[in-house]
């Protein structure tokens, strides 16, 4: 039985180890293809989700996700102003949007009011949207979320901008 002990703790060692190198590998390719996104969008100076475990979900198991990526332009005490993918605060250049493609792509004009649509389009210069897109199905990934409750934690507001990110504890519901 002693055998069986050993190999079995083993086994569980050889686990850790390879959860910690792929957490380590997905960690460096996110933070390298974060820095890749900020390269391709000059217009971009944030990109803001927040993560979490909900406390009650009407029964159904609670599991820890992602909730929508918020792009946007704020720098700074601007960023305080960002609450659920919008812009709440009295700078009028700044905008913040939760889906860049349906913000910025023709398909789409007639959707919103057209001179709404056209003075979002009209600020939010220097986006790509390919890379955006991609971008927030990453982090939405379910698959990725593992990596991302290991690298920045539960319950928490992550802030990504060309420096690097800030991590805040976040209310929810």
């Amino acid at each position: 039985m002693s055998n069986f002990k050993d190999r079995f703790e083993t086994l569980i060692e050889n686990q850790k180890e390879l959860k910690r190198v792929f957490s380590q590998s997905a960690m460096a390719l996110f933070k390298e293809t974060t820095k890749e996104f900020f390269e391709l969008n000059p217009g971009v100076k944030a990109v803001i989700w927040r993560q979490y475990t909900p406390y009650f979900n009407d029964g159904d198991t609670c599991e820890f996700g992602v909730s929508c990526v918020t792009f946007t332009n704020a720098e700074g005490e601007d960023l305080n102003d960002i609450q659920w993918g919008d812009y709440e605060g009295e700078n009028e250049s700044i905008w913040a949007t939760e889906n860049i493609q349906y913000d910025l792509e023709p398909i789409f004009k007639g959707s919103f009011d057209p001179e709404e649509q056209a003075k979002l389009q009209s600020k939010m210069t220097g986006v790509d949207v390919a890379s955006a897109n991609l971008l927030d199905s990453m982090i939405q990934s379910s698959e990725f979320s593992d990596m991302l409750q290991d690298m920045f934690g539960d319950h928490v507001s992550v802030i990504a901008t060309r420096n690097g990110f800030a991590v805040e504890s976040c209310d929810h519901d």
